[in-house]
């Protein structure tokens, strides 16, 4: 009787095929899942953009326009200690205006007004009106780490007049 200990050569290359086509379909589920996860942050974030808004014209209308600019139309509310900047009644597009809106959004030097910089904010960055980096030059925020961060982004689209508008992109999630 022949002592047999191990495997034949056939049989380890048909394991090693087997798991080459496990591998290749755990990493096409996770790329997909990692998908999923970008784009609904994206869409979370616009949920809470939408609402911020809404919440900050509405203290506007019960409070009053709050402390006057120098600029016409501009004016600033505090809200929990927080100073957010308005353009006739909803946050302006700049970070101390709407991204100063969002829990846990931090001053930076400046405020950020009339600035198109990124800011950091969690694992999005917020971009102020007049960038390349949002479609449009809208102020918004992006996934930078998304494959194609422009269109995996929330603008936040406002011009000083009527109603701001806010929407998403997530084909590039």
């Amino acid at each position: 009787m022949i002592d047999k200990r191990g495997f034949t050569l056939i049989e380890l290359i048909g394991i090693v095929l087997i798991l080459g086509v496990l591998a290749a379909l755990a990493i096409q589920k996770f790329q997909t899942i990692a998908t999923d996860a970008r784009a609904s942050a994206i869409k979370g974030l616009e949920g809470s953009i939408k609402s911020a808004g809404g919440i900050i014209n509405a203290m506007t209308v019960l409070r009053g326009n709050g402390a006057a600019s120098a600029i016409a139309g501009i004016t600033f509310i505090t809200v929990n200690g927080v100073q957010i900047r308005l353009w006739n009644g909803y946050p302006d597009r700049w970070w101390d205006g709407i991204g100063m809106t969002q829990v846990g959004a931090q001053a930076i030097a400046g405020g950020g007004y009339l600035s198109s910089a990124a800011v950091g904010y969690g694992r999005f960055t917020f971009y102020g009106f007049g960038n390349a980096s949002i479609p449009g030059g809208n102020a918004g925020w992006r996934i930078e780490t998304a494959p194609n961060p422009i269109n995996c982004s929330v603008s936040y689209i406002y011009g000083g007049a009527g109603i701001p508008t806010t929407s998403s992109i997530t084909t590039g999630c």
